[in-house]
């Protein structure tokens, strides 16, 4: 459940030979939207007659839009089936996640008075604080994970359909 992956499918109507041939067209050309590739860098890693791989080829792209990694297969005459992941995007969540949280542990114990705030909600001052960081340093980047697998497959079905039916 927290996997930085996911696995579907693809139904059409009618699945054109050539799929392949616009899948790689779309992803030269700008994956996201055609003609533009500022926040979308992706690249093909392999084409075949029935199948393409593609990746983010930037930070960029990989922080952004976290279609880090995706297969394209032929399943059928009218299914495509998909595998992709989004582990840099992960994993950029999670060192963002960390990041913040030892930032906001570091203010309170170097800025003046920092402290001080933290001891005045008495013997829960401190235990609150490390809940609040663990949670937001370890617990949200798996959130986010979570959600964000659902609005990754929905942008990538919606993009194959684009697509394919160019």
């Amino acid at each position: 459940m927290l996997s930085a992956a996911y696995d579907g499918s693809i139904e059409f109507e009618s699945l054109p030979t050539d799929w392949a041939d616009r899948m790689a067209r779309r992803i030269e050309t700008g994956l996201l939207a055609p003609v533009s590739r500022r926040r979308a860098n992706y690249v093909v890693r392999s084409r075949s007659s029935d199948a393409v791989t593609f990746s983010a080829d930037d930070f960029w792209t990989a922080f952004n839009i976290g279609l880090n990694d995706v297969e394209l297969r032929r399943a059928d005459r009218n299914r495509v089936a998909y595998h992709a992941s989004f582990s840099r995007w992960a994993a950029y969540a999670a060192i963002q996640g960390l990041a913040v949280a030892v930032a906001v542990l570091i203010a309170v114990l170097l800025l003046p008075g920092g402290q001080t705030e933290v001891a005045r909600y008495g013997g829960w001052g401190w235990p609150l604080l490390i809940i609040l960081l663990a949670f937001f340093g370890l617990v949200w980047p798996q959130v986010l994970v979570v959600t964000h697998r659902r609005f990754a497959s929905r942008a990538l079905e919606r993009i194959v359909r684009e697509a394919v039916a160019t």
